[in-house]
């Protein structure tokens, strides 16, 4: 299942980094390809996530999942100011009152609605953040940046494959995240090395620390949580970028 999971969010992020690269311009804002790529994976992810967690009533929180992420890029896009981040918040703070809506729908006598509460918190900031690789597409020097992204993630991801506990997996995975950021740097004369080892690091923490909670959840057991699993750290590693972009590069 291990080596599903990797190859699921290697699929994912090839997706995404071929997609920045395509041509389609949608009035100056970004490439079609890459915004419907964005959208599909978080609609991926939000068909999975609430599974994964093993909520009793998955489907209004996943519906509420892909809502706020899909506002959050499209808004991101194409409202302005454009482009940006800047609809995460009030999109967020939409998606908190769906999921307590959802919750509330069910009844009092309906078990777990405070976790499920939770969980569908959680999955609003994924879903939300998902957004960034969108927004990054909207420039070709930003694509750059995004491949340089995604060599970090899968050179933090490849050691989780590997049957050793956390106290090796996770330093392990951290260090090449930041070594592989660092090497990425000469793909693009304008970044320098230490934006790339930031980068590197930023994405390195997420996959590692994403993998170490889902293994004490037990890990994925089917498709759709498999899906999931691989791409709640992509997805987060997407406005990981974009932030790190916008303070140092």
């Amino acid at each position: 299942m291990r080596l599903k999971v990797l190859a699921t969010g290697t699929i994912a992020l090839a997706l995404l980094v071929t997609a920045s690269y395509l041509p389609g311009q949608l009035e100056g804002a970004t490439n079609w390809p890459l915004a419907a790529v964005t959208l599909v994976l978080i609609a991926a992810f939000a068909l999975g996530w609430p599974r994964l967690m093993k909520l009793s009533a998955p489907l209004p929180v996943s519906v509420v999942i892909f809502l706020v992420g899909a506002g959050s890029t499209v808004l991101g896009l194409w409202a302005p100011p454009r482009p940006s981040l800047g609809w995460v918040a009030p999109a967020l703070a939409a998606g908190v009152i769906l999921v307590f809506l959802t919750q509330l729908v069910r009844g009092t006598d309906a078990t777990k609605r405070l976790e499920s509460a939770a969980v569908g918190m959680l999955g609003l900031l994924v879903a939300a953040f998902g957004s960034g690789w969108a927004v990054l597409g909207t420039e070709p020097a930003w694509r750059s940046v995004a491949l340089m992204a995604g060599i970090s993630i899968l050179a933090a991801a490849v050691p989780g494959v590997l049957r050793l506990p956390d106290r090796i997996v996770f330093p392990l995975g951290f260090v090449l995240a930041v070594l592989a950021g660092g090497a990425a740097s000469m793909l693009h004369p304008a970044v320098q090395l230490a934006p790339a080892l930031v980068l590197g690091a930023a994405c390195g923490l997420v996959v590692v620390g994403s993998r170490a909670m889902l293994v004490s959840l037990g890990g994925p057991t089917g498709t759709v949580q498999m899906a999931a699993a691989a791409l709640a750290p992509l997805l987060v590693c997407g406005s990981v970028t974009w932030y790190v972009l916008l303070l140092l590069l």
